[in-house]
């Protein structure tokens, strides 16, 4: 209850601060009307838990929440750590790079972790607990909510008291200008009007049956067109409904008294409540008595004006603070007939503002993920496909999204430590070649050694969750080879049926659990698989789940992933950006090898580096194979490697040796010679094993060819015999740097 007032008062304040800014603004520009009916949007804005999604919401840039139940997730804590003790846990790991010199593929770089210490079975964690903090925070704001409630409900029983020993006011003259005055603001209903000593100042009450105060004897000091002013200025605020709006901004301070900028907008609200109420009672009047009516408040003030004891009533007079009573004057004195009455532009700026602030951020691809128009629409028709795959995989969120035929969310809450790895996209089937099967990947580093890791598989369609679960039982029980018990727990979370699903894996003297949780939002099936996390980590994440917006996208990227595969032109377009410079790219070479395949990876597929920070260094890897070899089993081909040179080609005519990573993380030499092609120098490599002395020895040799082109390193690999080398080098030679915009 708290987390939401939390949020609701805070989107309230923006909404108050921009309203006092456009107030600053237009200064002497807005009428008193408008300044008071934009303070009712903020009055409204407090008042209602939930709003409308809305593109134009104000919210979109403050990074607000889309509900209440958005807040709720972004702050549910882990539980403390005694209330579950296996929740901390440590991995420690040991590296295990594959590297690859072949020109058919590049194997990834991978981190094996060892096994831990197995996390004891945690009980059903609902109810989830929250930080003492907050605990405090929301008793102390619910106790001075209760407390100021109170006030506020005993202040009117004890006004109901004083209503008894009022006195009905029947003297004709008194009666005949309230009457006179009703009939001008064309109310038609009979409001009483009764006098006694509990007040000095008049004042109207009552919501449902509204009544006039009038303190006793004041209509012998008052001329007939004074009490007139005096009437007019009760009977516009109940024509304003300026009594329930009132009622109601005291139970706003009440509730929302722990944010200070409610009490300061309810003041002013208050303040410019007067000022409307009187271009109001002028608008009836006429402008000719905007000056009278200006000198009885003045005269009102100096004869009867006193603290007052009853905060919450609307006073003739208003508040006596003199900036605030010359705020009045002189809006009476430059008073025009017809301000009060709403313009066209004055109703479609409030119309806007309201669009803008009493709805919240809509989610950016919100909607039920079935029977949409896929996502790859869009990208299908801005950017080519170059290699075909029904299965990819990218270091970034914001591409695979536009290109999987599945709307989905992720987590935005991820527990401590954890980063974005990577996200690959697949096809639930042979016959479906839709990528509608989403698996994102999530990991705990410390440099290059993992600590923890946790998947999240996102699935199209499916019969339902029941069904979705007996696939998995069934599935897990054929590819066991141990014997194997599953358990499913039903849990509910924010309205949404999740299972809770524990393999547990029986080895000799040992057993291990696996931990998944599943569950179907709007006809997408989610799971989440977290051996290494608590369970109050796995349902925080499940209550953060959210359709992507740009700061999602900008906290799942890995600039450090060692390989990144290039599927079309966009993302062949992000390529000079990594690498560095402008490169080659044919599509086909001598019209005989088409391009099969690119990537952009780390330097330890190009060359041994020469540190930590040279081994990130990126280039980019394209893979060729004979035109009409596609079919067979054996086919011929290359990889042609483009790298910003450093003293690599130096270094090798220096050495004469190309120095190669070898699967142990050990430097392996091949001999260099120069030779001459196409007039220029070449760089050629001796025959030599992926591994050198670690490679078998009926394993196929390898021969690389390198050249330098201004500050770029150019390696073309070739894998056997039965190529024409050199030609297919001195082709590659005379490429020209690509249009990247405008392939070919």
């Amino acid at each position: 209850m708290f987390i939401g007032l939390w949020y609701s008062t805070l989107a309230a304040s923006a909404v108050a601060l921009l309203v006092m800014t456009i107030q600053a603004l237009f200064r002497g520009r807005s009428s008193a009307r408008i300044r008071h009916a934009l303070w009712l949007i903020v009055l409204v804005r407090l008042l209602l838990p939930v709003f409308p999604d809305s593109p134009v919401s104000l919210f979109h840039m403050l990074h607000f929440g889309t509900d209440i139940k958005r807040a709720v997730s972004l702050v549910i804590p882990l539980t403390e750590k005694e209330n579950n003790p296996s929740a901390e846990r440590s991995r420690n790991s040991q590296e295990n790079e594959y590297v690859q010199h072949d020109y058919s593929m590049i194997r990834p770089e991978k981190d094996t972790v060892p096994d831990a210490q197995l996390p004891t079975a945690v009980e059903n964690p609902a109810p989830l607990s929250y930080p003492l903090a907050l605990k405090i925070a929301a008793a102390v704001w619910l106790a001075g909510a209760v407390t100021l409630l109170t006030c506020l409900l005993v202040y009117m029983l004890k006004m109901r008291r004083r209503f008894k020993t009022l006195t009905l006011v029947t003297d004709p003259r008194i009666l005949s200008i309230v009457d006179d005055c009703r009939r001008k603001f064309g109310i038609k209903r009979p409001i009483p009007v009764y006098t006694g000593s509990c007040a000095r100042s008049p004042y109207i009450s009552g919501l449902l049956r509204p009544w006039i105060y009038f303190p006793e004897g004041i209509d012998k000091e008052l001329s007939a067109s004074q009490l007139a002013h005096v009437f007019s200025h009760e009977l516009a605020h109940h024509k304003r409904k300026d009594v329930a709006w009132n009622l109601l901004g005291s139970i706003v301070v009440a509730v929302h008294w722990i944010n200070p900028v409610v009490w300061m907008s309810t003041k002013r609200m208050k303040a410019d409540r007067e000022l409307a109420c009187d271009a109001c009672v002028l608008e009836v009047l006429g402008e000719a008595e905007a000056v009278p009516y200006g000198m009885t408040i003045i005269g009102f003030l100096q004869r009867f004006s006193s603290r007052r004891k009853l905060p919450n009533l609307l006073y003739f007079d208003g508040a006596t603070k003199s900036n605030q009573l010359v705020r009045r004057i002189e809006m009476i004195k430059s008073f025009k007939a017809g301000s009060y009455k709403l313009s066209a532009v004055a109703v479609l700026g409030v119309a806007l503002l309201s669009a803008a602030t009493l709805t919240n951020a809509a989610e950016p691809t919100a909607g039920d993920g079935v029977g949409q128009t896929p996502a790859t629409a869009t990208v299908k028709t801005e950017n080519r496909i170059l290699f075909e795959s029904s299965y990819r995989s990218y270091d970034n969120l914001e591409k695979a999204a536009k290109v999987a035929d599945i709307k989905f969310k992720v987590p935005a809450v991820l527990p401590e430590g954890y980063k974005f790895e990577e996200i690959s996209l697949d096809s639930k089937s042979e016959d479906d070649a839709r990528l509608t099967k989403v698996d994102v990947h999530y990991t705990k580093r410390q440099g290059r050694t993992i600590y923890g890791q946790f998947g999240l598989l996102v699935e199209s369609g499916g019969a339902g969750l029941d069904e979705a679960y007996a696939e998995f039982e069934q599935r897990e029980k054929k590819m066991a080879e141990r014997q194997i018990e599953i358990k499913k727990e039903p849990l509910t979370l924010h309205g949404m049926q999740i299972y809770k699903i524990i393999v547990s894996t029986k080895f000799s003297k040992k057993t291990s659990e696996s931990l998944y949780y599943f569950w179907l939002d709007n006809g997408v099936l989610y799971r989440l698989d977290g051996d290494d996390l608590s369970d109050q980590d796995l349902l925080a994440m499940i209550a953060s789940m959210k359709y992507p917006d740009q700061e999602t996208y900008k906290s799942h990227v890995n600039q450090e992933r060692l390989n990144t595969s290039i599927y079309d032109t966009g993302d062949l377009q992000r390529t000079p950006e990594a690498i560095g410079f402008e490169p080659k790219f044919p599509l086909e070479v001598l019209g005989q090898y088409t391009a099969t395949g690119a990537t952009v990876t780390q330097k330890i597929n190009f060359g041994y580096p020469d540190d930590e920070e040279d081994r990130k260094t990126r280039f980019l890897n394209i893979r060729y194979i004979k035109t009409d070899d596609k079919d067979k089993d054996i086919v011929q081909g290359f990889s042609f490697k483009q790298i910003r040179n450093g003293t690599i080609y130096e270094d090798m005519q220096k050495n004469g040796s190309a120095a190669f990573y070898r699967i142990d993380g050990k430097k392996h030499p091949a001999p260099v010679s120069p030779i001459i092609l196409g007039g220029r120098e070449v760089l050629k490599t001796a025959k030599y094993k992926i591994d050198g002395q670690l490679s078998s020895p009926d394993e196929i040799d390898f021969v690389s060819y390198y050249w330098k082109e201004g500050d770029v390193c150019f390696q073309v690999v070739f894998k056997g015999e039965g190529l024409p080398q050199e030609d297919i080098v001195t082709y590659l030679m005379n490429e020209k740097a690509a249009d990247l915009n405008n392939l070919k």
